[in-house]
């Protein structure tokens, strides 16, 4: 009996020495196991903050500083919208940091609307900044709708900024956006592509600087709702912006353009030249008072009396009554029309009920 309590006393003891060891052992194990979870996240921490700086302090375009944008931004852009501008012009790589940035930042609702000169090369943190200081010491720069790549020029060029040559020569290769490219040559690539209006150039500012704040307006007038407009009507934005530069020029009133936009797209329905005498005026380079039949005649991809469909692109810069008339262009069955004298337009079905009012008109 004696000999059994000894047994069991002894395997108690080994069992809670057991016990014991694997227990500490357990517990050594879990700390060291929390240490290393503790060293990773913080690990993980101080690089992903590391990160965070590095994207806002560190400027991550490789392009040269001394290269400056002119940015627009307008009294009620949002800020995605302005990140999305300032990717499309390069000075950003990605909009969704930029917005991130301006909400941890607490500067979302701070950005001031203006007219800036950002340099490329420049950190999150210096155009946050940069966004925050308001306008810029600016010159007034008026461009009428209908108005041409040369026309525009000559206005930049009276108002002090640039030079007629500069930004013609500029504008025959300037496509900042896709849709700017055609499927023909062109004389000027961005013609038809700067949108009409009064702006606020900033001093200092070149040919270039003047053709970026015309086209990105152009781009925030093309809205997701006409862009799908135009796809559901089954043309590309190149043929829209050309239609409705051909409609800015021939109408002088706007209750004729629906009715002139209308008139040329039953005419290229129908397999008829648009014999549009504004292209003809595009070719002569002057707005001729009265086009001859020699002129008609002129040897252009431009003379839509020769050519069918549209002119290889736009003839001007139209602005945004001539694109809605485009747009939505009533249903017609006229397929002529002619202005008078004073520039309202006549409009008939028949070439004999036009040639009518031809007659009638110059009669007088």
């Amino acid at each position: 009996m004696t000999a059994l309590f000894l047994y069991i006393e002894k395997l108690l003891y080994t069992l809670l020495k057991w016990y014991n060891i694997v227990f500490i052992e357990k517990e050594i194990a879990v700390k060291q196991y929390v240490k290393y979870i503790y060293g990773c996240v913080a690990i993980l921490l101080v690089t992903v903050l590391g990160t965070l700086a590095g994207m806002y302090y560190i400027p991550w375009t490789g392009r040269s500083k001394e290269e400056v944008e002119t940015v627009v931004i307008s009294e009620n852009q949002t800020g995605a919208e302005i990140g999305d501008v300032l990717y499309e012009r390069g000075l950003i790589t990605s909009p969704t940091v930029f917005r991130g940035a301006l909400r941890l930042t607490g500067t979302m609702d701070k950005l001031q609307h203006g007219y800036y000169q950002i340099p490329h090369h420049s950190s999150l943190s210096e155009i946050i900044g940069l966004l925050q200081q308001g306008r810029l010491q600016t010159v007034k720069l008026t461009i009428p709708e209908g108005f041409t790549i040369g026309e525009i020029g000559k206005r930049i060029e009276e108002q002090g900024i640039d030079t007629q040559y500069a930004f013609m020569e500029k504008g025959k290769t300037y496509t900042p956006y896709e849709y700017m490219v055609g499927t023909k040559p062109v004389t000027y690539r961005v013609e038809g592509f700067l949108f009409p209006s009064t702006y606020e150039i900033p001093v200092g500012s070149k040919a270039e600087d003047v053709m970026a704040i015309m086209a990105d307006e152009m781009n925030r007038q093309l809205t997701p709702k006409m862009r799908q407009d135009i796809e559901a009507q089954g043309m590309t934005i190149f043929e829209f912006i050309t239609l409705a530069s051909l409609v800015e020029k021939e109408a002088k009133f706007d209750e004729d353009r629906p009715i002139i936009a209308a008139v040329f797209r039953q005419r290229l329905k129908t397999g008829m030249p648009l014999e549009s005498c504004a292209s003809i005026q595009y070719i002569l380079g002057y707005p001729k008072p009265l086009i001859t039949i020699e002129d008609t005649k002129l040897e252009s991809p431009y003379n839509t009396y020769l050519h069918k469909g549209l002119p290889p692109g736009p003839i001007a810069n139209p602005g945004i009554k001539s694109m809605e008339a485009v747009l939505y262009a009533p249903a017609t069955d006229y397929l002529f029309f002619v202005a008078d004298k004073e520039g309202h337009h006549h409009f008939t079905k028949t070439y004999e009920e036009h040639l009518k009012i031809v007659d009638q008109i110059y009669e007088n």
